[in-house]
């Protein structure tokens, strides 16, 4: 499986894996942290941007990031 790499000028801070190690999002900030920024990990590696928020929490929680991880394990 190839490498997921975040938008220029973001890091990665977490990544969320199913059960089987697959990557199913990430969430990334530039290096002020002022922002956070969840995407989805599709298939082929490509990133769908969920949102943006002040609090990694929040979007974890709007987007249900437990309940992808789950799905398929």
């Amino acid at each position: 499986m190839k490498e997921v790499k975040p938008p220029k000028g973001e890091e990665i801070w977490v990544s969320y894996h199913k059960a089987d190690g697959t990557t199913v999002a990430i969430l990334t900030s530039k290096p002020t942290r002022d922002f956070y920024f969840l995407y989805e990990v599709k298939p082929d590696n490509t990133l769908n941007k969920l949102g943006k928020s002040k609090s990694p929490t929040e979007l974890e929680e709007k987007f249900n990031v437990r309940t992808k991880m789950m799905k398929g394990a």
